[in-house]
C-alpha cells in the first residue's frame, strides 16, 4: 500500500446505509472523516447507536444531521411536530407502532445540556432522536459526506 493511500485510509471510510427507507433519501454511500469531529448544525455526522435496542445494537453506526446543539430546546408537540427552539424541523411520531410505544411517552419539552447532541433524518419515518433522545461526543465518529 502506498503512503498516499494509507494517510488517506487512517483519515477516510466509506459508509454504506442499507436500509431501504433512508433518513436522507437517495443516499446510500458517504465518505466518514473520522478525523473531523467539530460539530456544526445541519452537518451529516456518523455515530455509534448506544441504547436503541430491540431495533439496532450497540455500536451499530447511523447517520444523520445534527439539528440540535447544547443549550437548544427541543420539543414534541402534543400533534408530533418537532421544534427546535420553537422552529419545526420534523413532523411525526410514525414509529411508535413498531417499538411497541404509545405516541404519548414522546412528547414533551428539554433543553440540551452540554455535551447533548439532537440527531434527524429528513424522512418523518427516520429511527432518530425523537424516539431514542441524544447523542454524546463520545459516541461521534466523524463527519460524512453524501457520494451516491
Amino acid at each position: 500500500m502506498s503512503v498516499g493511500a494509507a494517510a488517506f485510509m487512517s483519515r477516510y471510510r466509506i459508509g454504506i446505509d442499507p436500509q431501504v427507507e433512508k433518513c436522507i433519501p437517495g443516499k446510500t454511500f458517504y465518505l466518514i472523516d473520522l478525523k473531523d469531529k467539530e460539530l456544526v448544525r445541519d452537518n451529516i455526522y456518523v455515530f455509534r447507536a448506544k441504547g436503541l435496542q430491540p431495533l439496532f445494537p450497540n455500536g451499530t453506526q447511523m447517520v444523520k444531521y445534527l439539528r440540535g446543539m447544547p443549550g437548544d430546546t427541543i420539543e414534541v408537540t402534543p400533534e408530533h411536530k418537532v421544534l427546535i427552539n420553537g422552529t419545526q424541523a420534523g413532523n411525526g411520531l410514525f414509529l411508535t407502532r413498531e417499538l411497541h410505544q404509545p405516541a404519548e411517552k414522546f412528547i414533551g419539552k428539554a433543553a440540551l445540556k452540554t455535551n447533548n447532541y439532537w440527531f434527524m433524518g429528513l424522512s418523518d419515518r427516520s429511527f432518530d432522536s425523537r424516539y431514542w433522545g441524544v447523542v454524546k461526543d463520545e459516541q461521534i465518529i466523524g463527519r460524512a459526506y453524501p457520494l451516491l
